[in-house]
């Protein structure tokens, strides 16, 4: 990971959940069941950023929609939820000419990244037909693309550095970018405070879609009091007080001058050789667990007068990040979790002015 950190052009593979939809009636029944407007698809071609709610507008899942040859559709989601979210289709289906297929066990995600590697690499098919595609979320996030299970990442990135899939997990969680359960617990997770929406990932122009009616209220009202953001352990955050300037290794320098002076401020070398020791097959350290759902509290955050702002949802003390649902207001502040962490928000800097 040492090697990898100070590379400026790099990618990894990632397991993710790939459910393909085939049918006349493909994106007519993911328009009914996602956030996106899932019409863009047909009219440019490009990969969507979306979420799949409940009936009662809570977050199910989260993840891309790939459009693929004759309007068919890949779903490119965290590997966790890839069952749930193809039986939650497939509930749905009822007569619609459409094949639903769960391929995770036959395909895998490059990812792209680095300050050297922003672009997508070039190709004419679809990005559900193999093509590479830039993230829609954000830009410094890279490129992605789907690859057959034993395939190698390098043939589509040629003079890349091959890295542990955990860099880009600390990519997205430097920029408090997260789409897994374990920051969207399935069911219990709302699409504005989990940021869909300053992702792109909601349109609020489209027809009806299951789950709309809360997100619409809550949109309509302008007032989103939580959101997931980056946790900083307290030493980390001293060292960004004190080297608010710093710069990021190669690898992240693609970053946003906020988040670089993050990244720097996080003890890398500790996580970089505790990454190399899982990856050489020594017993991996897990990352202290968050809630998994709103009864539970071990991840409670509080402020200094004991108020309850927030829940921890994940952090790794190895290298004194993590993310959390958290209030506007405490922005900034010094909270405590009922696990005993001493942590300090940060603001995104891609977050619109609007954000508080």
């Amino acid at each position: 990971m040492l090697r990898g950190l100070s590379s400026r052009r790099w990618h990894t593979v990632l397991d993710r959940g790939l459910v393909t939809l085939e049918g006349a009636d493909s994106r007519k029944l993911l328009q009914g069941l996602t956030t996106a407007n899932v019409d863009r698809l047909g009219e440019d071609g490009k990969p969507l950023y979306t979420g799949f709610l409940n009936a009662q507008g809570r977050v199910l899942g989260a993840g891309f929609l790939l459009p693929a040859r004759d309007g068919g559709v890949v779903l490119d989601v965290d590997a966790a939820v890839a069952l749930s979210l193809t039986k939650h289709l497939s509930r749905y289906k009822l007569r619609s000419k459409v094949k639903i297929t769960d391929r995770s066990s036959e395909f895998r995600v490059c990812v792209g990244g680095g300050p050297d590697a922003a672009a997508a690499p070039a190709g004419d098919a679809l990005a559900g037909d193999g093509a590479a595609w830039s993230d829609p979320r954000l830009a410094c996030l890279g490129w992605r693309a789907l690859l057959p299970r034993g395939a190698d990442g390098g043939s589509l990135a040629p003079g890349s550095t091959a890295v542990p899939a955990a860099l880009h997990g600390l990519l997205q969680a430097v920029l408090g970018v997260e789409d897994g359960v374990a920051a969207m617990p399935p069911g219990v997770a709302l699409p504005l405070e989990s940021n869909l929406e300053l992702l792109g990932g909601v349109s609020f122009s489209k027809g009806c879609y299951l789950g709309q009616e809360l997100t619409a209220r809550t949109h309509s009202r302008g007032v989103t009091r939580k959101r997931l953001m980056p946790m900083l352990g307290a030493e980390a955050a001293a060292r960004l007080r004190a080297h608010p300037a710093a710069m990021a290794p190669p690898a992240l320098a693609g970053l946003p001058a906020t988040e670089q002076a993050v990244a720097a401020a996080l003890a890398l070398d500790t996580w970089s050789r505790a990454i190399d020791a899982d990856e050489a097959g020594a017993a991996p350290q897990p990352e202290q667990p968050g809630p998994t759902d709103d009864d539970t509290d071990i991840g409670a955050l509080a402020d200094a007068g004991g108020r309850s702002v927030g829940k921890l949802r994940r952090f790794d003390a190895r290298l004194g990040l993590g993310v959390a649902l958290c209030r506007l207001e405490a922005l900034n502040s010094a909270l405590s979790s009922a696990g005993g962490e001493e942590v300090v928000p940060a603001r995104p800097s891609w977050w619109p002015e609007f954000v508080a």
